[in-house]
């Protein structure tokens, strides 16, 4: 069994840089939402109602599988939560329900960011890198603009599972930092350690 770092917040919040960082200190392995949404989205297309149940059934599978291995390192999954859409909250209900059924736990890191913020990241290095649908910079971040205000991307202070909850704002710290804070918030130890 392992546990679970869940890493929410909206496109270009710093999802994949905090989990690529907490990976290097903790050693934790690190799943990012893209490695299954982009091969999901060639077959059926971004945001169709089939890539939506596809990409659920596909990550759930994925992770039945590896939450269940004996004596595996905690796993980092990084996911866009618009805590306002009934599939969103279905999912993540699932995969609590999945790793805890397993004896893991899970934890929750929420990144926040303006829009401004996370419009001026399209186009970094490491963001292209991982995730070929963002090449196109100008698209990414029309589609910004397009979904502020259309989805609740972050909680808000609403969150469904506060015990297990961390705020980080991402204009505030710089990804290492954002890391260490995870680490020490939820006592997770060093890799070094």
């Amino acid at each position: 069994m392992a546990d679970l770092i869940i890493i929410v917040g909206p496109p270009a919040a710093g999802k994949a840089a905090v989990g690529h960082e907490l990976a290097k200190i903790t050693g934790f392995r690190f799943f990012h939402n893209h490695m299954t949404a982009e091969p999901v989205a060639a077959l059926f297309g971004w945001g169709t109602e089939r890539f939506g149940e596809a990409l659920a059934e596909v990550r759930l599978l994925l992770f039945a599988k590896a939450l269940a291995q004996a004596n595996a390192s905690p796993i980092i999954f990084t996911f866009v939560w618009c805590f306002d859409d009934p599939s969103d909250n279905r999912f993540i209900a699932q995969l609590v329900e999945l790793a805890e059924s397993v004896g893991g736990r899970v934890f929750f890191v929420e990144l926040v960011a303006s829009l401004q913020a996370r419009i001026s990241r399209e186009g970094s290095k490491r963001r292209v890198s991982l995730k070929p649908s963002k090449q196109d910079v100008e698209l990414a971040r029309s589609l910004h603009v397009e979904s502020y205000g259309k989805y609740r991307m972050n909680s808000g202070g609403d969150f469904p599972y506060p015990s297990r909850h961390l705020v980080i704002d991402t204009e505030c710290h710089i990804p290492t930092e954002a890391a260490k804070l995870v680490v020490s918030h939820f006592g997770f130890r060093n890799a070094g350690a």
